[in-house]
């Protein structure tokens, strides 16, 4: 069985104008246009299976925007080839438009100036949807995000969470079997973020449809995505498992104990010279693998009745940011 999505050596360049600058340089330009090419993907390869939720990361400029919208058929690529469901996305196709929506954190498809109700209604009629599957999908989408009282209210009179609730329904009255989530917690306060990834979880579980995420916000990733798709100016870095990548490049944990009295200094002394420890006010701190974290703890545990103790993760988003920084080092 082919998957669903099959991305192949896709490539997509720009042409860009190079002008120098001042007058000197515009009259130059003038007669004597010079132009570059600006390589924004290449050679990316990936497959996505029904009811996956991939998430796509990058720093910005790396790729992933132009990635998305070869994938919608916004973008034709330079090179490569790309069958989504079977369709080539650039030929734009009624039966893959229908099958397929894009969320833009960034951009708007609700008319700002009208209830969101009202936008509904037109993509009611534009996708050709049945007043019963129109208002089946409806009141459990409106449900699901808890939106029903703001249904009539203008866009333009909404909070941003309100709004992207709003555009989320709008993206899911046809029932596309692939959504495109291109930052879509953008902006907003922790509460609405939280809110936004337990339905995207629900709808993925209840309707096995697929998703392809962007973030800035690596708690979207973390928390949607098993897997990942890593591209670093325009190019693959990494395609599998999340945590595997974040293991690999911070393979660390912290771990806290403290001591119900101060401890003996002999055993401290022990263990300064295996371990790289800090202690203060009885309590110490240290970061090790998880495998040399247990066998300290165990140590730990034998000279002392404390049971306070903890073991943290390492923050992700400062892993990720040592792997963009340096990916040579971890891959």
């Amino acid at each position: 069985m082919s998957a669903l999505i099959q991305v192949k050596n896709l490539k997509k360049s720009f042409k860009i104008f190079k002008r120098n600058p001042g007058l000197k340089g515009a009259v130059k330009s003038f007669f004597n246009r010079q132009y570059e090419e600006l390589c924004a993907v290449k050679n990316c390869s990936f497959d996505v299976d029904k009811g996956e939720i991939i998430g796509i990361l990058g720093e910005n400029g790396a790729g992933k925007t132009t990635l998305i919208k070869m994938m919608v058929g916004l973008l034709h690529p330079t090179s490569g080839s790309l069958l989504i469901n079977n369709y080539n996305p650039w030929e734009r196709k009624n039966q893959f438009l229908k099958n397929i929506s894009i969320v833009m954190g960034q951009k708007n498809q609700l008319w700002w100036d009208i209830p969101a109700s009202e936008s509904f209604l037109l993509n009611k009629s534009i996708y050709n949807i049945s007043d019963r599957d129109y208002n089946t999908r409806m009141n459990e989408l409106v449900d699901l995000l808890g939106v029903r009282e703001k249904l009539n209210i203008q866009v333009r009179r909404l909070s941003l969470g309100e709004r992207m609730k709003m555009e989320i329904i709008a993206a899911l009255l046809h029932n596309p079997s692939i959504v495109f989530l291109d930052e879509p917690t953008l902006g907003l306060d922790v509460i609405s973020q939280s809110k936004i990834r337990d339905f995207i979880r629900k709808y993925n579980r209840e309707n096995k449809t697929t998703f392809i995420i962007t973030s800035h916000y690596i708690k979207d990733i973390q928390e949607l995505c098993e897997r990942v798709y890593v591209i670093h100016k325009g190019k693959e870095l990494y395609d599998g498992n999340f945590n595997e990548l974040i293991k690999k490049i911070n393979p660390k944990s912290k771990l806290s104990f403290e001591f119900n009295e101060e401890p003996n200094q002999d055993f401290i002394k022990e263990l300064k010279n295996t371990y790289n420890i800090s202690l203060i006010n009885n309590q110490l701190f240290i970061e090790l693998e998880d495998d040399k974290i247990k066998n300290l703890l165990t140590q730990l545990l034998r000279h002392s009745s404390s049971r306070k103790f903890s073991i943290e993760e390492l923050p992700v988003e400062e892993a990720m940011k040592a792997f963009f920084t340096n990916p040579d080092l971890f891959l």
